[in-house]
C-alpha cells in the first residue's frame, strides 16, 4: 500500500472515505456503515463515509484535545472537565464503578483520588528597575516570571550582577569573591554555567549538557548564604540549550526564603539601554564566561510576589466489564493516560504560556479508551462463557511522573497477583504508514505467541522491539510483575509536548484500527484459559541471549566480500549502510554511507537477514547490478564480489 498522507486535506480524505468502508476491520457492511452524502460540505461528506467508531473516536478527541480541557493538567477545572467527560461515557457504556468509595466499599465510585504535590497559584507579580526618577517595568508571563523557588513577599535594593552565582568552581572560580553580604541588596545571575563561543558548558570535559554547578540548588543556596532582599536570574544569550529561551514557574522544591524571579535576556537589555550602561547581557556573560568578579549595575530592582501553594489531589478514572465464572477474579487491565501539560510550565520542549492541547498525547489513547469500552461493552453483552473482568482506566498525573498508574499498582481494586495482563496506551493517534509499536509481548509466556496473529489482521504494519519501549503507565504494573503490552507511534513527530500537537493531525483511522485490534486481543485474552505467566526481566536477557546465539548458529556460510557495516537500527525495506570500507567491492561501485539496497540483481532485497541469505549463494568474482535508494531516487550500480 502507498504511503498515505495524513488527514489534512479534504480531497485526502475524501480519497479515504472512498476506500475505507471496503475494509473488514470495522466490521458491518458498506451499506450500513454509509449514510447519505451532505453535498457542498466536504468535511461532512467525508465524515459521513467514514465507519461509525471512526466518528465516535473523532468526537472524543476533538473533545479532549479541544481547548475547553485547557490542557488536561492535574488541579485544573479542564482537567475536572475531562475526567467528567471520560465517566460520563464509561457510564454510557455500561461499565459499573472500579474503585472504593470514601467509606472503603469496594466498587462504588469510578474515581480513585489520589494526593500530587501542590500547585502554586501566582496572584501578583511585578520586577520594576529604577533609577533616580526613571522607571522600567517589566511585563508578566511575556519578560519575567515569579518562580516557585522563592517564597512571597517585596523587596527593593541595588542590583547587583554575580555571574552565574557560582562560589565553587575549577580553578578558584568564585562569583562572590570580596561579597561578605547582599543585605539590602538585590542579586542578579546567569542561569547554567562559564560557556564557550557556542555556548556550551566550559567545566563538563567536552560532554553535552551541564556540569553539575549548573542548578538552581546550588546558585540559590550560594546567594542565600549572603542575605539578599531578593533574586533575579536571567537566561544568558547565546545558550545552546533551548530553555535559555525560556521562561517558568519551576514548580518543585523551594531553595530560597526571598523572591526569585527570572527574567528574559531581551527585558535586562533593554533595562539596561534605558539606563544608559555600557554593559549588555552579552558583555556581562562575556566578563562571567572569563571573570569571576561582581559588577554594580547601577540602579534599582524592586521585586512583588505573591502566590499560593494548594494541594493537588489527582484521579484515576476507572469502570469495569465484570467478569464470569471461575476466571472472573482475574484481571486485565487496560489504560491510557488522560493528562497533558496545561499552559507547558513543566514539560514543555517549547516553553511556557501557550495551551498544550495533547491531542496525541494522550487524547488519542484516552479517546480510544472510550471507544473500546463501548465496543467490548457491546460484544460481552449476553456471553455467559467464562471470562476474566475487564478494567478500563485512565490515569492521571502520567506527565509528572507515571504517579496515577504507580498509585494504583500500590493500591489495586484486587491483589496485584490476580492482575493477569496490562494493556498501555500513549499516543496512537499519529499513525504514519499504518505503523504502529507493540511492545511487552516478551513479558509473558506464550503472550507473543498469543498476539502475533492479531496483528496480521489488523492492517497495520506492527513493529515488535525486542525490549521494553518507553516509560508510561505500563512501567508500574511490569515492576510489580504483571504482563504488559504497549502501543505507541513507531515514527515519532516534533509535535510532542509543544502546542502543536493539535487535534487536526491527528490520524483517526489508523487510531480505530490500534483500537480494533486490540479490542480483539483483550477479548480473547479475557476468554484463555491460562495466563500468561510473568517473565523477569533477567529470564528475558537470558531469552534474547539464546535466540541471538541460535540466529548465529543459523546464520548460512558467506564465502564473499562487499566491505559494508549495515545500520542494523534502520526501519524499512531494503539494507541501509552505515560504513563503507575503503578499497572494497563497495567503495570501488560507488556506495555511500547512508546508501539503501533494495534490489540485487533484480530481486527485491527486504532484510538484511535476507541479504545474507542471497550473498551465501555467490562466489568471489561474481558481479550484480545493485539498486541503491540514494536521496529520493534509485540508481543501479555494478558491483564486483570478493573472496574473503
Amino acid at each position: 500500500m502507498p504511503n498515505r498522507p495524513r488527514l489534512l486535506k479534504p480531497a485526502v480524505l475524501l480519497t479515504l472515505a472512498v476506500t475505507l468502508p471496503a475494509l473488514s476491520v470495522y466490521g458491518g457492511t458498506d451499506t450500513e456503515r454509509r449514510v447519505q452524502s451532505v453535498q457542498g460540505s466536504p468535511i461532512a461528506d467525508v465524515l459521513s463515509q467514514m465507519p461509525a467508531d471512526v466518528r465516535a473516536f473523532d468526537i472524543h478527541i476533538s473533545t479532549l484535545a479541544g481547548p475547553y480541557m485547557q490542557g488536561r493538567v492535574p488541579g485544573s477545572i479542564g482537567s475536572e472537565r475531562a475526567k467528567d467527560y471520560v465517566q460520563y461515557h464509561l457510564v454510557e457504556a455500561g461499565l459499573t464503578p472500579a474503585f472504593p468509595d470514601a467509606d472503603g466499599n469496594a466498587f462504588r465510585s469510578y474515581r480513585q483520588p489520589f494526593p500530587l504535590s501542590s500547585s502554586w497559584s501566582v496572584e501578583r507579580e511585578m520586577l520594576v528597575a529604577s533609577k533616580g526618577n526613571q522607571r522600567v517595568e517589566m511585563q508578566a508571563e511575556r519578560e519575567f516570571m515569579l518562580t516557585a523557588m522563592g517564597q512571597n513577599g517585596t523587596s527593593k535594593g541595588e542590583a547587583v550582577f554575580l555571574g552565574y552565582g557560582i562560589d565553587d568552581g575549577p580553578d578558584g572560580y568564585n562569583n562572590f569573591e570580596g561579597v561578605e553580604t547582599l543585605e539590602g541588596k538585590i542579586a542578579v545571575v546567569f542561569r547554567f554555567e562559564p560557556m564557550d563561543g557556542q555556548g556550551r558548558s566550559l567545566w563538563n570535559e567536552g560532554r553535552r549538557g551541564w556540569s553539575g554547578r549548573a542548578g538552581f540548588q546550588g546558585k540559590l543556596r550560594a546567594v542565600g548564604e549572603r542575605n539578599p532582599a531578593g533574586i533575579v536570574i536571567i537566561n544568558p544569550p547565546g545558550a545552546s540549550d533551548t530553555r535559555g529561551n525560556q521562561l517558568g514557574r519551576f514548580q518543585g522544591p523551594v531553595y530560597s526564603n526571598v523572591p526569585v524571579m527570572v527574567l528574559t535576556a531581551e527585558a535586562a537589555d533593554r533595562t539596561l539601554k534605558a539606563f544608559g550602561s555600557s554593559q549588555t547581557t552579552a558583555s556581562l556573560r562575556e566578563h562571567a564566561d572569563s571573570n569571576s568578579a561582581p559588577i554594580e549595575l547601577g540602579f534599582t530592582f524592586e521585586l512583588d510576589g505573591q502566590a499560593e501553594r494548594k494541594p493537588v489531589v489527582a484521579e484515576n478514572v476507572g469502570g469495569v466489564l465484570r467478569g464470569v465464572g471461575d476466571l472472573a477474579d482475574q484481571w486485565i487491565v487496560v489504560g491510557a493516560h488522560l493528562d497533558h501539560l496545561g499552559m507547558g510550565y513543566f514539560g514543555s520542549r517549547s516553553g511556557p504560556g501557550s495551551l498544550h492541547p495533547g491531542a496525541d498525547d494522550n487524547a488519542s489513547g484516552t479517546a480510544g479508551l472510550l471507544l473500546l469500552a463501548d465496543l467490548l461493552s457491546t460484544r460481552l453483552a449476553g456471553d455467559d462463557r467464562p471470562r476474566r473482568s475487564i478494567l478500563i482506566v485512565g490515569f492521571d498525573a502520567e506527565e509528572s511522573g507515571l504517579n496515577g498508574s504507580a498509585y494504583y499498582t500500590r493500591n489495586p481494586i484486587v491483589p496485584i497477583e490476580d492482575h493477569m495482563l496490562m494493556v498501555n496506551w500513549d499516543m496512537i493517534g499519529r499513525i504514519v504508514n499504518e505503523r504502529v509499536l507493540v511492545a511487552g509481548g516478551f513479558t509473558g509466556e506464550g503472550l507473543s505467541e498469543f498476539i502475533a496473529p492479531y496483528f496480521a489482521e489488523s492492517g497495520l504494519e506492527v513493529v515488535v522491539p525486542e525490549t521494553m519501549s518507553g516509560a508510561s503507565d505500563h512501567t508500574p504494573f511490569y515492576r510489580a510483575g504483571v504482563p504488559v503490552l504497549f502501543s505507541i507511534i513507531a515514527d515519532f513527530h516534533s509535535d510532542y509536548h509543544t502546542p502543536e500537537d493539535v487535534v487536526w493531525k491527528i490520524n483517526r483511522v489508523g487510531a480505530v484500527k490500534t483500537v480494533r485490534m486490540y479490542e480483539n486481543i483483550v477479548f480473547d485474552a479475557a476468554m484463555r484459559t491460562e495466563r500468561f505467566r510473568f517473565i523477569s526481566p533477567e529470564e528475558q536477557r537470558q531469552q534474547r541471549q539464546q535466540r541471538e546465539r541460535q540466529a548465529q548458529a543459523n546464520q548460512p556460510r558467506i564465502n564473499v566480500r562487499v566491505g559494508v557495516v549495515v545500520d542494523t537500527e534502520a526501519t524499512g525495506d531494503g539494507v541501509v549502510l552505515a560504513e563503507i570500507t575503503e578499497n572494497s567491492p563497495a567503495s570501488q561501485a560507488g556506495l555511500r554511507a547512508g546508501d539503501r539496497l533494495v534490489r540485487w540483481d533484480g530481486q527485491k532485497l527486504t532484510t538484511p537477514d535476507a541479504w545474507r541469505a542471497v550473498l551465501a549463494n555467490h562466489k568471489a568474482g561474481d558481479v550484480v547490478n545493485v539498486g541503491v535508494s540514494r536521496e529520493g531516487q534509485e540508481v543501479t550500480v555494478t558491483l564486483t564480489l570478493q573472496g574473503r
